[in-house]
């Protein structure tokens, strides 16, 4: 699957994705019929009642101030064990009603389709790929202005959404902790069910629900970090010397010692391979559904479905 292929599920037009300006400005497009179907509200009342979601796979805030899950949460038996933090649907509904934002973190844990978008996009472009779901009543913001350390393509399933954007940071150097200016406002842009925005990592924004209220899936895209391919050289070479090599005591043999480690850095052969491998392998990309071991019966004369035709 190639990087053109990966962004089919999500553009309708392979056009449009050759708009993509990967970093630098934000982009509208039209979403894929099949990135539109991964959630609806009807999926998310599913999920609250019988997912058996806890939080903080799930939370609400107002206008940005997160409210606490005492107030929305409940706790459960099940056999002999108690657990907490479950979802309560009846008050998460009265706070969505009274103007809270509902999100949903990390769909793909539990929901098969978001996994398989997640695991494909995420093998195809060598990074992490998370989602979030947002669900904003009529007339509310869902956050206050803020930036995100990822790229997010936003699919908008129901309702609408202004989107107003702000300025990228200038540098690499910036904090999530620093939100963007109000002056700082560069574009509006307004989505309808069957839209998506694409969202430079680093670009300030928050987001008004319109008249029918808002739900959109952010699909975040997350490449290693050169952060990362340092740690992942480090440890690479880290392992090349002895688990009980010391410098020596006291400090006047120690510029010696310290020259001769450098030298045996630069003198380490670095296997790119492997140290691409190391970066990849911390990247949690979701794995195909794992099939049950023994068939469950043979599914064409009435009786229980097997394996292969319950699992994608």
């Amino acid at each position: 699957m190639g990087v053109a292929s990966a962004w089919a599920r999500l553009f309708a037009s392979p056009k449009e994705a050759e708009r993509l300006d990967w970093g630098r400005s934000p982009l509208g497009f039209t979403t894929s019929d099949e990135a539109r179907s991964l959630i609806s509200r009807r999926s998310v009342e599913t999920w609250l009642a019988y997912g058996n979601l806890r939080y903080p796979q799930f939370g609400l805030s107002h206008e940005g101030a997160a409210l606490h899950p005492n107030a929305y949460t409940r706790s459960m038996v099940v056999g002999e064990h108690r657990h907490t933090g479950c979802a309560h649907p009846d008050r998460i509904a009265a706070a969505i009603e009274q103007g809270a934002t509902l999100t949903l973190s990390g769909v793909e844990n539990w929901d098969g389709d978001v996994a398989r978008l997640c695991g494909e996009l995420g093998r195809t472009l060598a990074a992490r790929v998370q989602t979030t779901a947002f669900l904003t009543p009529p007339g509310h913001f869902g956050s206050m202005p803020h930036r995100d350390g990822t790229h997010v393509f936003v699919i908008q399933a129901e309702g609408t959404k202004r989107w107003i954007l702000y300025d990228l940071p200038a540098g690499e150097d910036w904090d999530l902790a620093d939100p963007p200016g109000e002056d700082a406002v560069t574009e509006e842009i307004e989505l309808r069910a069957g839209e998506g925005l694409y969202v430079p990592l680093g670009m300030g924004h928050r987001a008004l629900a319109g008249p029918e209220g808002s739900l959109h899936l952010s699909v975040m895209v997350n490449p290693p970090r050169l952060g990362e391919v340092v740690q992942a050289w480090a440890a690479q070479v880290q392992r090349t010397f002895g688990r009980h090599e010391h410098l020596p005591a006291g400090r006047e043999d120690r510029i010696a010692a310290l020259l001769e480690t450098l030298r045996r850095i630069q003198e380490t052969p670095i296997d790119l391979a492997v140290l691409a491998a190391a970066v990849e392998s911390t990247l949690s990309i979701p794995e195909p559904a794992s099939r049950l071991p023994w068939p469950l019966g043979s599914g064409s004369d009435g009786g229980v479905k097997g394996a292969a035709e319950l699992l994608p």
